[in-house]
């Protein structure tokens, strides 16, 4: 194999040699295909050779430098290095079978450092140009999330390998060995039955549903009680709100109080500051919502990652459509925040849970029970997910509208006492609605919730789970 320096960022040679060696046998194809693509070559007619003969093997036809000669006869870049001739010379080049892989490695390795390069040249020009240095930033963290694979990894896995990995986890929690994460919402635990590393769940709901309220309860859960790492990804608000809402829920103190403080009575500012100093080092971590660039969330994720030691056990992002994206569109600009934040919950190998807004239109139907199709912005969130819970809280819904009208445009008193018995069954009741779940069932559960104080609660006989929806 040719020597290689740290800098090399090109072989010319060693391209001609891996592609000799598939044009004399089309078999190496399916040996480097799943790591080397044409993108990776420095030459521009490598890159097309390698193309060309992508496109023949896969549908069965012979990649031969003659068969290649007669397709790019016409090519002006084949004919300044020879025509046809060139492919017969690179043919003789060929390297033994046994070495291909590691020049297709080779070659991405290369492919790697020249992007790398090219990327740190057009951070000098913008901030020889006079750029925010936190827009260069962002676009060389984008860059480097899009950087090309070099590693190689296996691209089939046994299934004596996968089976093992599968009884492997399912003896550690029968062994009382907890393999998967815990809510600490029993509700939603029941049917979920805990989140998994790489699991990405969104949590859904109309503004006012509870939908912060539910994710701040499960961080809480999950860091104070169980003790496990948590990172908050706050878009939406303040770390010090997001601090008193969850102190809130611990001490049953409405957090609104705290805004006029000076009003409360001393029994329940002292309840207030004692419930915070409980909880003061719980191992959670807020990202604040200056950081919304969806490169530049992936890399303060991964330093909060490193500062709890290289383990992290749940990540909330509060909300995904305040994430920006790079693409044109509003559309593309949420399908790249999706694949993004997937792609994320894989490389920090725990779990992302992810609110999402929904469409206001849910407002203007008689059932006001949110379904899939009312994500907004995307169906890439959808797709992307292994779990769908919405939040829905029909005493909200009923508040807004009021008692019923009867003909004459009147209430009566009948409509409005049936109003207020129907509205204290429901008021302080959230249902929990999972819509999808890759790794079980669809089902439907309440909890008791209090909005004032972000509290909830098993509502005990009154707790239903049940399959399907009404």
């Amino acid at each position: 194999m040719n020597d290689m320096t740290q800098n090399q960022t090109f072989d010319v040679v060693a391209e001609q040699q891996l592609l000799g060696a598939i044009l004399t046998n089309n078999a190496l194809f399916d040996q480097v295909s799943d790591v080397l693509t044409a993108e990776h070559f420095y030459d521009p007619l490598h890159a097309k050779i390698f193309q060309l003969c992508a496109s023949r093997i896969v549908k069965g036809h012979l990649a031969s430098p003659v068969s290649l000669g007669a397709i790019l006869a016409s090519d002006q870049g084949l004919a300044e290095v020879g025509g046809a001739r060139y492919l017969v010379q690179i043919g003789g080049s060929a390297i033994m079978p046994r070495l291909a892989r590691d020049y297709a490695k080779m070659i991405v390795e290369q492919a790697v450092r020249r992007r790398i390069g090219d990327t740190l040249r057009e951070a000098q020009v913008q901030l020889g140009a006079g750029a925010e240095a936190s827009d260069v930033k962002a676009g060389l963290l984008n860059a480097l999330q899009a950087l090309p694979e070099a590693s190689g990894e296996e691209s089939s896995i046994s299934f004596l390998k996968s089976v093992t990995k599968a009884v492997g986890k399912a003896a550690a929690s029968y062994q009382g060995e907890q393999t998967f994460l815990k809510t600490g919402v029993s509700a939603l635990d029941g049917i979920i039955r805990g989140l998994g590393p790489g699991d990405y769940m969104l949590l859904g709901g109309t503004t006012s549903m509870g939908k912060t309220s539910l994710a701040v309860e499960i961080a809480g859960n999950v860091a104070i009680d169980q003790g496990k790492r948590v990172c908050f990804w706050s878009l939406e608000m303040e770390d010090d709100q997001l601090s008193t809402r969850m102190i809130s829920a611990r001490s049953r103190v409405p957090y609104a109080d705290l805004r006029d403080a000076h009003e409360m009575k001393e029994a329940d500012f002292r309840r207030w500051v004692e419930a915070s100093q409980a909880i003061l080092h719980a191992p959670l971590r807020i990202v604040p919502k200056n950081i919304r660039d969806l490169a530049a969330g992936h890399a303060a994720v991964r330093r909060v990652k490193r500062e709890f030691g290289g383990q992290l056990d749940l990540l909330v992002i509060d909300y995904a459509q305040l994430i920006r994206g790079t693409g044109k569109s509003r559309f593309e600009q949420m399908t790249e925040v999706s694949i993004g934040i997937k792609t994320l919950a894989g490389m920090l190998e725990c779990p992302v849970i992810a609110l999402v807004q929904l469409s206001r239109d849910i407002g203007m139907r008689d059932d006001k029970r949110p379904l899939l199709s009312d994500i907004k912005e995307t169906g890439q969130f959808e797709n992307d997910a292994d779990q769908v819970v919405f939040c829905h809280r029909e005493g909200y819904w009923m508040e807004q509208h009021g008692p019923k009208l009867d003909k004459s445009g009147h209430i009566t008193d009948q409509a409005r006492t049936e109003f207020e018995a129907d509205l204290a069954a429901v008021r302080n009741v959230m249902e929990l609605i999972v819509r999808k779940n890759r790794h079980g069932r669809k089902a439907t559960a309440q909890v008791g919730f209090h909005d004032a104080t972000n509290r909830f609660w098993k509502l005990g006989d009154n707790d239903t789970t049940q399959e399907g929806f009404i």
